[in-house]
């Protein structure tokens, strides 16, 4: 076995070339040299073997690593080498990047496209979602890992079997639901906006009712208290309490959340609706749904629903008011009117996620927080000061 080993101030980087068998574990562990390391990664991109005596080493090593900051990474392991991790029961106590397999794009059929990536045929069983560049593979791996636990929870979603790289793209590889998507529909049928406004709110009311289970996804208040102190760099510090004052008033929730809601992203398969792209799954307040769908079809200044869903601006404004006679029908005025009131807060809350991993688009959505929804934010705020 080659081993290459590189020190950067307290991060060391280890690569492996060959089978780790015992041999070739006594020489590891004389190079582990973990003095002063916080931050060990393995690369494990040309190992193809790893025995018991390999296993032990890594052991260690992470024994030493454990406590106050340090963490050590195993990266570009491949399947083989994974499964006896998985089989030895160490792919629960380390921490694992598995290698990701290589597509092209080379004859097969396109598919369709949205803001963040497109989509592709891989073959009659199963398509690949490919995320445009600057979206790194953390996100393919939340969303393959989360669409897994969404279908064993039961709510409709495709199943999801890998995640791929396309150059320095990533993607995820789905069943092919032989299925007509949900904005494509409602295009066709522009005059029946009644049904599909009824049809999104059922979906809507469907993931809302599922409990989010304890530490399966991440809480959508806390997420997003780090999101917004993310827009320092063109918020002041007087706007970014005044959002955070905002987020703390949403009621807390235990239910799912999905929060990438919306017509492109609802497969309709013989009349049964799949919900898909389920990256962004959460736990906490409905709202949050209500918000991107308000932000994607009820401000057509915004001109969202174009792009997004290819579904004109003025319908998808017929849409949204279909979808909130629906959604809240059956409750209380109260519900209604704690979103409506901060509607345009609600309304920036997907703006500001995309703003911390989708660069291409950053310019775009720092004009529509800063330059329309935070002054009528302001102007909500003014009014209601004045009816107090």
């Amino acid at each position: 076995m080659k081993i290459v080993s590189q020190k950067n101030g307290s991060a060391l980087n280890i690569s492996l070339s060959g089978p780790l068998d015992m041999a070739s574990a006594a020489a590891l562990e004389k190079d582990l040299q973990l003095d002063g390391v916080e931050h060990l990664t393995l690369d494990l991109n040309e190992c193809a073997y790893i025995s018991s005596a390999g296993l032990r080493v890594l052991m260690g090593a992470q024994k030493r690593m454990a406590g106050g900051n340090r963490t050590m990474v195993l990266t570009h392991v491949s399947k083989e080498v994974y499964a006896v991790f998985d089989l030895t029961g160490l792919s629960k106590m380390l921490t694992i990047k598995q290698k990701v397999r290589e597509i092209s794009l080379d004859g097969l059929e396109f598919l369709s496209a949205g803001v963040c990536g497109e989509c592709y045929r891989l073959d009659p069983e199963r398509i690949v979602k490919l995320y445009n560049e600057g979206v790194g593979p953390e996100i393919a791996e939340r969303e393959k890992e989360y669409a897994k636990a969404a279908f064993v929870m039961g709510i409709p979603t495709a199943i999801s079997y890998d995640v791929v790289a396309c150059g320095s793209r990533t993607g995820i590889v789905y069943e092919m639901l032989e299925a007509e998507l949900f904005s494509t529909v409602i295009r066709k049928d522009p005059d029946n906006m009644d049904q599909h406004a009824r049809t999104l709110a059922q979906i809507a009311q469907s993931i809302h009712s599922t409990p989010a289970g304890a530490g399966v996804f991440p809480n959508m208040k806390e997420r997003f208290r780090g999101y917004i102190r993310q827009m320092d760099f063109f918020l002041s510090a007087e706007d970014i309490a005044f959002l955070l004052g905002k987020l703390e008033s949403i009621p807390e929730a235990d239910t799912c959340v999905h929060f990438d809601i919306h017509s492109s992203n609802i497969m309709i398969r013989n009349g049964e609706a799949l919900v898909i792209d389920m990256g962004d799954l959460s736990v906490g307040s409905p709202l949050f749904d209500v918000a991107l769908l308000y932000m994607i079809y009820g401000v057509p200044e915004m001109g969202i629903s174009e792009l997004a869903t290819k579904i004109p601006n003025a319908r998808g404004v017929e849409l949204w008011n279909g979808f909130v006679k629906h959604y809240f029908a059956g409750q209380p005025p109260e519900a209604y009117e704690v979103f409506h009131r901060d509607r345009y807060f609600f309304a920036s809350l997907r703006i500001i996620y995309t703003i911390t991993f989708l660069p291409k688009l950053r310019e775009q959505c720092v004009h529509w927080v800063r330059d329309i929804l935070l002054p009528k934010m302001r102007e909500c705020e003014t009014a209601a000061a004045g009816r107090r």
